[in-house]
């Protein structure tokens, strides 16, 4: 079976959603890929600048409404210890990706965006249409939106020479429960080889 969109994104992380939700709002018809339902957490910083909320208030995203926490205060430490803290004049909000992604899906879905939880195994572009092959479906669309990360297998089955590249870095994340870990601060703290983020986010965590 064909489905027809006028825009289909492969990827719904902030990128792929937030594309979603300004699209629709343009009168787009659009639907987009995601292997994994909603909610759920993903290996990712949970500081989010304030610059953002300008135009997410445009898109009717509101972090507070989902318990977003002010932040206005920045440490950071050099590796031997060497510690600062200063005000944050814009400031920013910490968020978990759990209840962000959740924010924007449910926005998205509202506005009559179509999500399909497939995984995309291939691409193909000819005579001006795209056409996309999950395990069971298949779709068409003029356009196409690519929002997948730059590490997705699609790429790596095209053997872009930038996927194909090792990365020395690892990420890890955990949520802790502090209660003596100020609200209102964000910490960067330097070691040899890497460094390390602390913030709250809406759970407290």
């Amino acid at each position: 079976m064909v489905k027809e969109h006028d825009i289909l994104i492969v990827g719904g992380g902030l990128a792929g959603l937030t594309a979603a939700i300004h699209l629709a709002l343009e009168g787009k018809h659009v639907g987009v890929f995601e292997m994994n339902t909603y909610p759920h957490h993903k290996v990712c910083g949970e500081y989010v600048s304030k610059e953002i909320l300008p135009y997410f208030n445009r898109l009717g995203l509101f972090p507070s409404s989902v318990g977003a926490v002010d932040i206005t205060q920045f440490q950071i430490s050099t590796h031997k210890g060497f510690l600062v803290e200063t005000e944050l004049p814009l400031g920013g909000f910490g968020i978990s990706r759990y209840a962000l992604d959740y924010l924007l899906y449910q926005r998205a879905k509202e506005l009559g965006v179509i999500f399909y939880f497939e995984k995309v195994n291939g691409t193909a572009f000819k005579n001006d249409v795209f056409t996309i092959t999950t395990t069971t479906n298949t779709y068409t669309s003029k356009i196409v939106v690519g929002a997948y990360g730059k590490r997705s297998v699609l790429d790596k089955n095209k053997e872009r020479e930038f996927s194909l590249k090792k990365n020395s870095w690892l990420a890890v994340k955990a949520h802790y429960q502090s209660p003596d870990f100020p609200n209102e601060l964000v910490g960067l703290h330097n070691f040899d080889g890497g460094y390390g983020g602390l913030s709250k986010t809406e759970s407290g965590a």
